[in-house]
C-alpha cells in the first residue's frame, strides 16, 4: 500500500511562466527568472523574494513556520479587463503558513511591500510540506511499537525500511477532530529501489503531525512482502522488430507566436501561467473572426482531483485523496521529459517555485507547446460528379497542444489543452504512473468451478481480490475512482452569459402519419438559478449543455454560444452521507454553474486537508443564486472508475479521457473552409 505521495519533494510553490520560452535545447536556466507584463502573469522570482522579505519583517514567520502555499491572488475580473499596457500592474499573493498544526493565511501586497491582511484560520489544515513527511517517517520508523511489529515479521535490518506518510482523509475518527492527522505505512526496499509494490502490510501508525506524536500503532498480523519485480525502468529498450524511424520536424520553427506572454496561433489568442495548485491556467481566450477578437473564455483550469479507494479496512478507507488541495509542495505540475512527454519540435516553458521556507527555486520544463498534424482531418466529403465518379474534397488540419504533467504520489496525469482550427478546445487527461498496491497473503486467486472465469465473488471479504484485483503474486491493486473538476469561466462574446439545456425528447407521432411512428425533437430551457445548473449525464435522457450570450445573435437569429461536450465519464457511486463523498461533493454532478466570484476557485474548497465538506461547490450552491444573463462559471467533472488489471502493473499504460468545448452558433458557417491543402 505504500505510495510515492509521502516521498515526492512537494515544495509549497507558485510556478512562474518564464520570461523566455525555449526549445528542446533550453537557454541557460538563469535567464528564466520571469518578467511581469500582465496582471495575470505568474509570480516572478523577484516577487517571491518580496513575499519572503515582507513576511519575515512582519514577525509572522519563525523557524518553526513552514510555507505551505504561495499563490497569485488575481485582481478582480473587471480590473483585469479594464487594464491596458502601461498602466500599473496590481499584484497580490495569498500565502498559507503552517506551524505545529495551526494554519494562518496572509495576503501580501507585493507592490506596496506590506502584509495587507493576516489571520489564523481555525478548524482547517494547510497542505502538507515535505519536512513533515520526512520527520514523521523517521518518527514512525523509530517508534518501539513499529519496530516490534517489524521484528514479528522477521525484519530487523531497518536500513532498507522506509516509513512514509499520507494525509488521513477525514472519516469521522475521534482522533481526527482538531488534529493534523496522517497514516504512516512502511515498505521494505531490500533488493529494489522503488518502494511501490513492497508494502509491509498489516502494520500502520496513526500520527498527529502537528504534535509530532504517534497516536497509535495497529498490527493486524504479518502478510508476506511481495517479491514481484517492480523496477520497471530496467527493462530492455531495444526496438521491436519492424521498427523504422519516424521523423517530426519544423525546419522554420513553430507556427505560433509569443508576444509579451500572449500566444497567437491560427486565429487563437490566449495567455497562460502554471499555477502550483491547479497547473495550467488559461486566460483571456479569444478567436480572431474577420479581424475582430471575440471573447470565448476568461479563465479555464483544473480545479480539483478526487481519488477515493474502495477498501473498507481502516487505513484504506481514509485513502480519499483530494490531490490539488493536499499536495502543493513543489507544485502540482512536475518537469516534462524531452522526447517522452513532448516531441522534438516542442517549445518548453520554465518556471520558478519557492521552497517550503519560501526561497525561490528554478524549475525547468513545466509546460510545453507544440503543433501536431498527420492524420488530423479538418473536414472531407466524397461525392459522385459528372466529371469524377468519386470526387474527394477535404482539408487536413493541425492542432496546438499545451501540455503539462502532474505527479501526485503514485499517479501521473498528463494534462492537455488542445486548440483546434475550427474554434474548439479539447481538454484531455492521460492517466499513467503506478497503481496503489496492497500486500495480501495469497499468491494467486484460488480456482473455483462455481465462479465465472476472471470474476471476483461479490461481497466475499475473505477473498484477496474482494476489493481489487491481483496484479502480481501477493499484490492487489485496489479499486478506486478518479474525478477531475475543471473550472471554466466562459465569457462568450462578453461577460453576460446563460446556460441553455437542450433536451432530446422522444415524440410519438399521430397514428395518421403513415411513414413514421416516432422521432425526437429538441426542447430547450434556460437555467435560472444554480439548482437548474446541476446536471448529470443520462443516456436514456440525453441533453446538450450550451453557454450562450443572450445579448448577441448571429446572422440566423440564434444567440452565439459554446457547447460543453462531455466524454465518457463516470459518476460518483458513494453514498452522499459518506465522509469521502461529503468532502468532495463536487463529484455528485457532471456540471455545476455558479455566478462568478473572485475567491470561488476550488471545487472542494480552499482547505481540503482533513476537511469535512464545509466548503466548495455543494456549499456555495445552497444559496441557489441567479445565473441567467450573468457573469457565470461552469464546473465540469470528468470521472472514471478504475478496476485494476494485470496490465496495469508495475506501471500503467496511459489511458486518455477527454471533453470538448466547441462553438455552437458562434460562427455563421464552418470556420475551416479556408484551410490550405497542406497542413
Amino acid at each position: 500500500m505504500l505510495t510515492l505521495r509521502g516521498r515526492i519533494g512537494h515544495v509549497a510553490a507558485a510556478l512562474a511562466v518564464a520570461a523566455a520560452v525555449v526549445g528542446t535545447r533550453a537557454r541557460p536556466l538563469a535567464a528564466q527568472a520571469g518578467v511581469v507584463r500582465h496582471p495575470l502573469d505568474a509570480l516572478s522570482t523577484a516577487e517571491y523574494w518580496t513575499i519572503y522579505d515582507v513576511l519575515h519583517a512582519s514577525g509572522h514567520v519563525d523557524s518553526a513556520t513552514y510555507v505551505a502555499s504561495v499563490l497569485l491572488r488575481e485582481p478582480p475580473k473587471d480590473a483585469v479587463l479594464a487594464w491596458k499596457p502601461g498602466m500599473p500592474i496590481p499584484r497580490e499573493a495569498t500565502v498559507v503558513l503552517t506551524r505545529h498544526g495551526t494554519t494562518a493565511e496572509a495576503i501580501v501586497d507585493i507592490a506596496a511591500r506590506t502584509v495587507a491582511s493576516y489571520r489564523v484560520v481555525p478548524g482547517v489544515q494547510a497542505p502538507f510540506v515535505q519536512a513533515e513527511f520526512a520527520e514523521i517517517g523517521e518518527l514512525v520508523k523509530n517508534d518501539p511499537r513499529v519496530r516490534a511489529a517489524l521484528a514479528r515479521r522477521g525484519i530487523t535490518d531497518l536500513t532498507t525500511v522506509a516509513c512514509e506518510t499520507d494525509p488521513a482523509g477525514y472519516v469521522g475518527l475521534p482522533e481526527q477532530d482538531g488534529r493534523r492527522t496522517a497514516w504512516s505505512i512502511c515498505a521494505n526496499l531490500h533488493g529494489v529501489y522503488r518502494p511501490n509494490g513492497r508494502p509491509i502490510e498489516g502494520v500502520y501508525a496513526f500520527v498527529d503531525v502537528g504534535a509530532r506524536t504517534v497516536l497509535r500503532v495497529d498490527d493486524s498480523g504479518p502478510v508476506p512482502v511481495p517479491a514481484d519485480p517492480v523496477d520497471f525502468d530496467e527493462q530492455p529498450t531495444e526496438p521491436r522488430t519492424g521498427t523504422t524511424p519516424i521523423t517530426v520536424s519544423q525546419p522554420l520553427g513553430p507556427g505560433f507566436q509569443i508576444t509579451d506572454g500572449e500566444i497567437s496561433w491560427q486565429r487563437w489568442h490566449f495567455r497562460f501561467r502554471v499555477d502550483p495548485r491547479v497547473g495550467p491556467v488559461l486566460n483571456l481566450v479569444r478567436f480572431d473572426d474577420g479581424g475582430r477578437q471575440r471573447s470565448i473564455m476568461y479563465e479555464g483550469s483544473l480545479s480539483e482531483i478526487f481519488v477515493p479507494y474502495m477498501d473498507p479496512d481502516e487505513v484504506w478507507a481514509s485513502h480519499v485523496y483530494i490531490d490539488a488541495g493536499e499536495y502543493l509542495v513543489g507544485g502540482l505540475m512536475k518537469p516534462l521529459r524531452e522526447g517522452v512527454d513532448c516531441p522534438p519540435t516542442a517549445v518548453f516553458v520554465h518556471g520558478v517555485v519557492p521552497s517550503e521556507r519560501g526561497l525561490p527555486i528554478l524549475r525547468p520544463r513545466l509546460a510545453c507547446l507544440f503543433e501536431r498534424t498527420g492524420g488530423q482531418v479538418a473536414w472531407r466529403h466524397g461525392q459522385e460528379t459528372t466529371v469524377d465518379p468519386m470526387d474527394i474534397a477535404g482539408r487536413p488540419g493541425r492542432d496546438l497542444v499545451l501540455r503539462t504533467a502532474a505527479v501526485v504520489g503514485n499517479y501521473d496525469y498528463i494534462l492537455d489543452w488542445t486548440f483546434k482550427q475550427d474554434g474548439s478546445i479539447h481538454v484531455g487527461v492521460g492517466a499513467t504512473g503506478i497503481i496503489e498496491a496492497k500486500g495480501v497473503a495469497s499468491r494467486v486467486v484460488a480456482a473455483d468451478s462455481t465462479r465465472p472465469l476472471g470474476s471476483s465473488p461479490a461481497g466475499a471479504a475473505a477473498s484477496p481480490d474482494a476489493y481489487g484485483h491481483l496484479v502480481a503474486e501477493n499484490t492487489v491493486g485496489v479499486n478506486h475512482d478518479h474525478f477531475f473538476s475543471f473550472r471554466l469561466d466562459m465569457d462568450v462574446d462578453g461577460e453576460r452569459n446563460s446556460l441553455v439545456v437542450d433536451h432530446l425528447t422522444p415524440k410519438r407521432l399521430p397514428a395518421t402519419n403513415p411513414w413514421r411512428k416516432s422521432l425526437w425533437t429538441v426542447e430547450s430551457s434556460v437555467a435560472h438559478t444554480e439548482h437548474d445548473g446541476m446536471l448529470d449525464l443520462h443516456m436514456e435522457q440525453p441533453t446538450l449543455w450550451r453557454i450562450i450570450n443572450p445579448n448577441v445573435h448571429g446572422p440566423l437569429g440564434y444567440p452565439t454560444g459554446y457547447e460543453i461536450v462531455p466524454g465518457m465519464t463516470g459518476m460518483a457511486l458513494l453514498s452522499p452521507d459518506d465522509w469521502p463523498q461529503r468532502r468532495a461533493a463536487f463529484s455528485e454532478h457532471a456540471l455545476w454553474v455558479t455566478p462568478y466570484r473572485r475567491d470561488e476557485l476550488y471545487a472542494a474548497g480552499v482547505y481540503t486537508t482533513n476537511s469535512k465538506g464545509d466548503d466548495g461547490l455543494a456549499v456555495w450552491t445552497k444559496a441557489d443564486r441567479p445565473i441567467e444573463n450573468a457573469d457565470i462559471v461552469a464546473w465540469y467533472t470528468m470521472g472514471f472508475h478504475h478496476v485494476t488489471r494485470a496490465e496495469d502493473w508495475p506501471v500503467m499504460p496511459t489511458l486518455w479521457h477527454e471533453f470538448v468545448i466547441r462553438p455552437f452558433d458562434f460562427f455563421p458557417r464552418n470556420p475551416t473552409l479556408d484551410l490550405p491543402l497542406t497542413p
